[in-house]
């Protein structure tokens, strides 16, 4: 049965949500949002969404109770918006159901697989010539290009303005859970940040312009990174393209385990 939830509800605690913890983080993420859009049958499934901004995270354990497929058909829904699409994140097992029913509101075209690594111990990659530190104001102009870049590379996945990248690089140089990565000319070569929930870290911001790739750079700044986190007692984590292969070596190469997909979709009213 259907019921809205608060962000304490035992089946955070159940045995299968918390074997898929780390890869719905985004879920406990969301939770202390003021927000907070949250549902669940209190055993098969959590649907969780921190902001109508934002995705919508379903989670359900596996091999669900498949009865239930009509009360998240009915949640999603309610979650979707006059946008023109509504993004939403699940597992494959789920979204495989909603396809093969062919729930009226699901965009077939609009389809991605996003791997989730998890590092328990890192690897030392192949050594290179960059050292680790903090960005400073000189590096705002080349960080603000570096970001807008990454974006317009995503295929505009999140899409921002130049604008946008210089509010977003005021943030990264304030905090200090963001680092950049400089050859043995001072020019920053890499750069990654990262965020903490509970005792998950998770890396984003990974960015290495098209002209210092192949080099190794970002394995390990990677891995110097990881190190750190693994050092706090923090379990590393991270969501990519899970078929962009260059991208999974650079972390594979630093110690990141593969766990396989997730699949982002999109649904519209």
């Amino acid at each position: 049965m259907i019921k809205e939830i608060k962000p304490d509800n035992e089946i955070f605690n159940s045995k299968e949500f918390q074997n898929d913890k780390y890869k719905f983080y985004i879920i406990l993420k969301n939770l202390p949002s003021p927000e907070l859009e949250l549902y669940s049958d209190e055993e098969n499934y959590i649907i969780c969404r921190g902001s109508k901004k934002w995705p919508t995270w379903i989670w359900t354990k596996d091999n669900f109770d498949k009865s239930v497929i009509g009360e998240i058909e009915e949640l999603i829904t309610r979650y979707l918006t006059d946008n023109d699409k509504d993004k939403f994140t699940c597992k494959k097992e789920l979204y495989d159901l909603l396809r093969d029913r062919n729930f009226d509101h699901i965009n077939k075209d609009d389809y991605f697989e996003m791997g989730f690594l998890i590092c328990r111990r890192t690897k030392e990659p192949k050594l290179c010539d960059g050292v680790l530190s903090r960005p400073t104001e000189a590096d705002r102009k080349i960080l603000e290009q570096y970001w807008y870049d990454d974006n317009i590379e995503m295929n505009g996945i999140e899409p921002i303005t130049m604008e946008q990248a210089k509010k977003d690089v005021d943030e990264f140089i304030k905090d200090d859970k963001f680092y950049v990565l400089r050859n043995n000319t001072n020019k920053i070569v890499c750069m990654v940040g990262y965020g903490i929930v509970e005792n998950q870290a998770k890396l984003n911001h990974v960015y290495t312009p098209v002209e210092e790739r192949k080099k190794g750079y970002a394995a390990n700044l990677i891995y110097l990174v990881t190190n750190k986190l693994l050092d706090k007692g923090l379990v590393p984590l991270l969501y990519t393209d899970y078929n962009y292969i260059p991208s999974n070596k650079a972390y594979i190469n630093a110690g990141y385990e593969d766990t396989g997909i997730l699949i982002n979709f999109s649904c519209s009213k």
